[in-house]
């Protein structure tokens, strides 16, 4: 998958990179840069399971700052799951909504 301008999550919101993007940042949010130089986040949706056992939000920044790729994955990052139609939807929301906003805050993302 490319890394795209806009990314669009079905349930939620379109949303885009912010002009005041800094690469500080991303690491001050728990970003790691893997081995092609591309900014990574991870974070669980489900409080009750560690990030690598449970479903989770998958944010990856290119190393120029100009695209990006947002997803929920399932562990592994095997298999896209919709949160919004999830069993146990209301708290896995809950928390996506926590740390998109922070995102957002944080000047990493712009909600469109």
């Amino acid at each position: 998958m490319a890394f795209n301008k806009k990314v669009t999550i079905a349930g939620d919101a379109t949303y885009q990179l912010s002009n005041q993007i800094k690469k500080y940042t991303l690491g001050d949010l728990g970003f790691i840069t893997n081995n092609a130089g591309v900014y990574v986040l991870h974070r669980s949706l489900e409080s009750d399971k560690s990030v690598a056992n449970a479903i989770q939000l998958k944010v990856s920044i290119n190393q120029d700052l100009t695209g990006f790729k947002l997803s929920t994955v399932s562990a592994g990052d095997v298999v896209r799951v919709d949160i919004f139609k999830n069993n146990h939807a209301e708290e896995m929301v809950k928390l996506y909504q926590f740390f998109m906003a922070e995102l957002v805050a944080r000047g990493v993302l712009e909600k469109i």
